[in-house]
């Protein structure tokens, strides 16, 4: 369904209020990396990494909710961040539309995507109001559900009060690389540690994986006649894959692997996703895969390596008792049981 004049009206102004310098006579509150002026009298409820205003008129049964999100990594583009959380909180609980007009706006740094839709709840026809913001590294979300006209005006100064913290947002998406305290370290029963060989990194970004990433295996198996203990013949299975990872959460993606005399290639690219200590690549061509990240290591000489475990689609990979028990840095670098390790040469972003 199309969107009424007025709410359409509503949240291309909510693009251009969020930049303007607003004079705040409330006590302001912060969330994450995001500051704003709580509507007034309002109900709130709060969870971990989102806050709720809303809302109720007993004698129109006008409603407003308001919610608020902690910023999360982006996927790349204020695009792709405003796509990816349309279709979580929209999309998917409402059956909205998947692709609503949209506008943006960009100052100092920050870019905003607003959107709006109709929806219907339970026989309940309201409006559901998102803009999603993207910069530093980092995107964050505000959106609003409403049946009444009257809540307007509230929510318009709601949105003009936000401020985003570009400073608390930098030191989140780029971390200083920091040698952490030893994450595995020496336990009874188990194989001697060897000191880590570079730096660790606590978090990553879609910034911290940008370049050329590569990871492969093989085996050479060589066969004796049991008869007469002469050479027979060798059998040699190898595989290589990389993954060229640009600054837009796009990927380009190789594979080369022979066994038993047959050699096999495969070109494809898609966008990568990181999201609560995942790492998946949608691929164009083929079904996804995805990643628990598990250590992100700096090299003296610049060269990273990526550890993951991957895990199938709803799984939720090692927990920390998991962790402890299957992941240790016996070859100087961290590695799981059943896990990989990628590694990029050198820190020279991909084309």
């Amino acid at each position: 369904m199309k969107v009424t004049k007025i709410i359409f009206g509503l949240f291309i102004a909510q693009v251009i209020c969020l930049f303007l310098p607003q004079i705040v006579f409330c006590q302001t509150e912060t969330l994450d990396i995001i500051q704003y002026t709580p509507p007034k009298g309002w109900t709130r409820s709060q969870k971990e990494g989102v806050m709720i205003f809303s809302d109720t008129n007993k004698t129109t049964k006008g409603f407003c909710i308001l919610t608020v999100y902690a910023s999360t990594p982006s996927a790349g583009s204020p695009q792709k961040d405003f796509a990816n959380e349309w279709n979580e909180l929209v999309v998917k609980p409402f059956k909205a539309e998947a692709n609503p007009k949209t506008e943006t706006q960009s100052d100092d740094g920050w870019t905003s995507v607003a959107g709006a839709a109709q929806i219907e709840s339970e026989g309940i026809k309201s409006y559901v109001i998102m803009t999603v913001l993207s910069g530093y590294g980092k995107t964050a979300s505000v959106y609003a559900i409403l049946n009444d006209q009257a809540y307007l005006p509230q929510l318009d100064a709601f949105l003009a009060s936000i401020k985003m913290d570009k400073t608390k947002a930098t030191a989140s998406a780029n971390p200083s690389p920091t040698i952490q305290s030893d994450p595995f370290p020496d336990r009874p029963g188990y194989a001697p540690q060897k000191p880590l060989s570079g730096t660790l990194n606590a978090t990553i970004t879609v910034a911290d994986l940008v370049g050329t990433w590569d990871h492969g295996a093989g085996s050479v198996q060589t066969y004796i006649d049991s008869y007469t203990g002469d050479y027979s013949h060798t059998n040699t299975t190898f595989y290589g894959e990389q993954y060229s990872i640009k600054s837009d959460g796009t990927f380009a993606y190789k594979f080369v692997g022979r066994a038993n005399n047959r050699t096999v290639r495969e070109l494809d690219s898609g966008n990568v996703i990181l999201s609560g200590g995942f790492i998946t690549f949608k691929f164009k061509g083929r079904t996804a895969e995805k990643f628990q990240f598990i250590a992100f290591m700096t090299q003296p000489n610049g060269a990273a390596i990526l550890s993951l475990v991957p895990v199938g689609e709803n799984e939720k990979g090692y927990d920390a008792e998991g962790l402890s028990l299957e992941c240790g840095h016996s070859s100087g670098y961290i590695h799981c049981v059943g896990g990989v390790e990628w590694a990029r040469l050198s820190a020279k972003p991909a084309k």
